[in-house]
């Protein structure tokens, strides 16, 4: 059921692309229609900065402040307005994940140096399968995750991966990825580790810190 929904999340999540800029007669055919001048010039405007605001949208928006092998950290408050609309892909994406940010502790973007997909095409060529994941939690925090089961495309390209934190039996991980996005779930009552992972672009991944009595973790479209 928990891999479901975070499979259900990486393909909910996969972004449209970033809008282009638009000159502001063409949008004309897509205002409200009010019967106030000022108020149509102020639509129009308002119109035009909400579809050019997310033509700057990049990849690697922030620089890293911790790095290991395998995980870049970024130091920037995800939950910060401002951070937010780098991170988003478009307003419906940054208002989703401003209304989210109540109901989590923290979010931060984070670089993953060799995603899942690779790890296993490598484990492909010496017939061994994938038996432990390391995912990223927040500040340089690093999660072993053993795998008990999986369901992978014979491409390799995609699938889902099960089990728990290393050491925690108890705990319960979901992992699904597809062409280098992925996506997480990590619920370890044991040790207060509530972490989800959100897919932003190909070895990137937004994660979150959950308050699990706020939040479904692993919903599609939990907001």
């Amino acid at each position: 059921m928990l891999a479901a929904a975070v499979v259900g999340l990486l393909f909910w999540r996969q972004p449209s692309q970033p809008v282009k800029p638009v000159e502001p007669h063409q949008l004309a055919s897509s205002v409200p229609v009010v019967t106030n001048a000022e108020s149509a010039a102020s639509a129009t405007l308002e119109l035009y900065r909400r579809k050019a605001l997310y033509a700057t949208f990049q990849k690697h928006p922030f620089l890293a402040a911790h790095e290991t092998g395998v995980f870049a950290w970024t130091s920037e408050d995800g939950k910060n307005p401002d951070v937010i609309r780098q991170l988003a892909h478009n307003e419906l994406e940054f208002e989703r994940m401003a209304e989210e940010s109540s109901r989590i502790y923290r979010r931060q973007l984070v670089y993953h140096k060799d995603t899942v997909d690779a790890q296993i095409e490598r484990s492909k060529l010496t017939g061994e399968p994938v038996r432990e994941i390391t995912l990223p939690g927040l500040d340089g925090q690093q999660v072993q995750f053993e795998v008990t089961g999986s369901d992978l495309n014979p491409s390799g390209q995609q699938g889902t991966l099960t089990g728990y934190v290393a050491g925690q039996p108890g705990s319960t991980v979901s992992f699904a990825f597809k062409g280098g996005r992925e996506a997480f779930t990590i619920l370890s009552p044991s040790d207060g580790l509530f972490l989800q992972g959100d897919p932003r672009e190909p070895g990137e991944l937004i994660v979150k810190s959950i308050n699990p009595e706020t939040y479904v973790a692993g919903v599609c479209g939990n907001p």
